[in-house]
């Protein structure tokens, strides 16, 4: 038995195999694996602290203020309906405060909750240069009180709620659709309208259109 042949001794290392013409090749290590980059989180809404405005809307309305939060710097405060006409009167009239421009108004399907409207207004104060959001949750067969009253631009911004989720504003002067003819059936922006069927009744009737078969 040679000596390399002895059981439990570790065999020698073979010399790199000569390439053509004679060079030896010595095996390259492999690169590292690269590190994948960090996962970047998206921006997400924080509780406000230390917020002038939240503190004064709670120490007069109460109750009716339920949260006060940020999202992207924006200042967002959610409050109940039953205060809303009181605190939008109050953000627009304050010397302090002076919210005196309906940017928008819009509103957000929450098909399955009790309160399923969320009605969302996005206000401007010139004489501070702030935007705010004020969202109020609404239920579908409640009347959501009219701001026209205190914002002129409110009018036509209530009409495209009216007119896309059916929402009702108690006190609008003139709440009809803005967008979709008087005779349209259904609300084309809420979760459950079918915006493939559309209002076929309307369409045969005005456009004299038929959906042809699949």
């Amino acid at each position: 038995m040679n000596e390399e042949d002895k059981p439990g001794q570790p065999a020698p290392e073979k010399p790199a195999t000569p390439a053509a013409g004679g060079e030896v090749k010595e095996a390259k290590p492999k690169p590292a694996a690269a590190k994948k980059p960090p996962v970047k989180k998206g921006p997400s809404y924080e509780d406000l602290t230390d917020d002038p405005l939240l503190k004064d809307l709670r120490e007069r309305f109460s109750g009716g203020i339920l949260s006060g939060q940020s999202f992207l710097g924006q200042p967002i405060y959610t409050i109940t309906l039953e205060v809303l006409p009181d605190v939008m009167s109050y953000l627009r009239d304050s010397d302090e405060w002076g919210f005196n421009y309906l940017v928008d108004l819009t509103c957000l399907d929450y098909i399955g909750d009790e309160k399923r409207f969320c009605m969302v207004y996005h206000l401007y104060s010139y004489k501070s240069g702030r935007l705010i959001r004020i969202k109020a949750r609404a239920a579908a067969e409640q009347m959501v009180p009219s701001m026209t009253s205190l914002w002129r631009t409110a009018d036509w911004l209530e009409r495209e709620a009216y007119d896309m989720f059916g929402v009702e504003f108690s006190g609008h002067p003139d709440l009809r659709r803005i967008l979709l003819p008087d005779d349209w059936l259904g609300y084309p922006l809420r979760k459950d309208y079918d915006i493939k069927l559309q209002d076929q009744a309307w369409i045969r009737k005005h456009l004299r259109i038929r959906k042809v078969p699949e």
